[in-house]
């Protein structure tokens, strides 16, 4: 656990009880602060002890000295959550979990790693590389443990950090080795005020650059270049990822299909440089990386069809990269649909053979895509997987059964990881149900 020596004797409050507000609580208490927790919507069996559980209205805020509000909280836009504008009245400071992990001021070197698509797969990556190599790491942030949680692997050691753009914007302590901005599409606008704030969000990052430390950036997008070309002029070190460049051993990796990947085995491999670690133990890493579920994970296979589940897809750009890596595409896409709306996926239908839409943004979607390619609408999820996996096989030729829904899942389901792994079971049910085929399973 990472514990902020400098806390001690504070008085904290936690908004928000998930992962992330129960990891800061944690450390909080171990710091020796005083701490009081709320959530407006369900209340863990277990909590901390020591700290007091109290609706965030009857907290003593003229003594609070700073509020830790959990990720999917408004502090700000569209409108901030009543606890935000209370501690704005008491001029309270309002961080992220991140923020009391980066006071610890932990030994080890920092990689911080965001982009609208594609962070958690690099900096998953960028971990499992690092380890291959035999360098002591932790991986955490946006992505498997909470920051707090992590123990400090010491000055040769790494901490690698997914961020999220609302993370970005509530932790003033970031300061780290390595910053990579992989792309930037339009998302989470409503969070951030528009496209603007969002851009400015993300460019947080480059801001916690220490001292001689490396800005790596992709070069798919006009947002992520304009930052790279302000970074240069302003003297920082900047390197661009570049699919083109990324490593021999990344393309034996099934994880990795598609130029966005290899975009982002590229922009791994410049932060593996920047860390001393040597290109046999790059490729090494990169051919045995399993991948991470929900992210063009092949789940199952029936004769020459198989079953990718790309959930995590949630937005246009991420589909239309999914739609970039496969032939013959069965495509299921829909779900509640975000700002741009379907978004760029309906410009890259090369390889899609049809289209099968479902949830609330189906309509919208059946529009976007008129006279672009066939497309049927379904009541559910299962409906529609069995309809593709019906064409597919009638086509009698490889193909692929693919889940980019290029929207949210909340219309049916509780999360992008919900419905992938509905989508995974409904997969293995139909490979096996198709007599003389193989199955897959998914990949853990």
């Amino acid at each position: 656990m990472l514990i902020p020596a400098q806390i001690n004797g504070k008085i904290v409050g936690v908004l928000g009880l998930g992962r992330s507000g129960l990891a800061a609580a944690a450390s909080l208490l171990a710091a020796g602060a005083t701490v009081f927790l709320a959530d407006d919507y369900k209340i863990p069996e277990q909590l901390p002890e020591d700290a007091h559980l109290r609706p965030w209205s009857d907290w003593p805020w003229t003594e609070i000295d700073m509020m830790v509000i959990s990720p999917g909280i408004t502090h700000s836009h569209p409108t901030p959550h009543l606890a935000a504008k209370l501690a704005a009245k008491h001029n309270i400071e309002v961080v992220s979990e991140i923020e009391i992990a980066m006071l610890a001021q932990p030994a080890a070197r920092i990689v911080g790693i965001t982009g609208t698509n594609g962070k958690s797969t690099t900096t998953a990556l960028v971990g499992h590389c690092i380890e291959t190599a035999g360098i002591a790491v932790a991986i955490g942030g946006n992505i498997g443990d909470a920051a707090c949680q992590i123990n400090d692997p010491g000055p040769d050691g790494v901490i690698v950090l997914e961020l999220s753009s609302y993370q970005l914007e509530t932790t003033p302590s970031l300061r780290t080795d390595v910053s990579v901005v992989l792309n930037i599409s339009p998302d989470h606008l409503d969070r951030h005020g528009g496209m603007d704030g969002y851009v400015a969000a993300k460019a947080q990052i480059l801001r916690a650059l220490k001292g001689g430390g490396l800005a790596i950036l992709g070069e798919s997008d006009a947002y992520v270049r304009s930052l790279a070309a302000t970074q240069a002029s302003e003297g920082q070190l900047v390197q661009i990822a570049r699919s083109i460049d990324a490593p021999a051993g990344s393309a034996k990796c099934p994880a990795l299909t598609g130029t966005h990947n290899a975009e982002n085995a590229a922009a791994a491999a410049l932060v593996l440089r920047q860390l001393g670690v040597g290109w046999a133990s790059i490729n090494q890493g990169m051919a045995s990386f399993a991948g991470l579920p929900h992210r063009l994970q092949r789940v199952a296979s029936a004769g020459p069809i198989a079953f990718v589940n790309d959930s995590k897809a949630t937005n246009g750009v991420a589909a239309a990269q999914a739609l970039q890596a496969f032939d013959n595409i069965y495509w299921i896409a829909g779900g509640l649909a975000k700002e741009n709306g379907i978004g760029a996926a309906a410009h890259a239908l090369d390889h899609v053979t049809a289209a099968y839409l479902i949830g609330e943004s189906a309509p919208i979607f059946a529009c976007a895509l008129e006279g672009r390619c066939p497309v049927t609408t379904h009541g559910s999820l299962h409906e529609a997987t069995t309809a593709a996996f019906a064409d597919a096989w009638a086509g009698g030729i490889a193909a692929t059964v693919l889940l980019a829904p290029a929207a949210a899942s909340f219309d049916q389901f509780d999360s992008f990881a919900d419905r992938g792994d509905t989508f995974v079971s409904i997969a293995q049910q139909l490979a096996a149900s198709v007599s003389g085929t193989g199955t897959g399973g998914a990949r853990a």
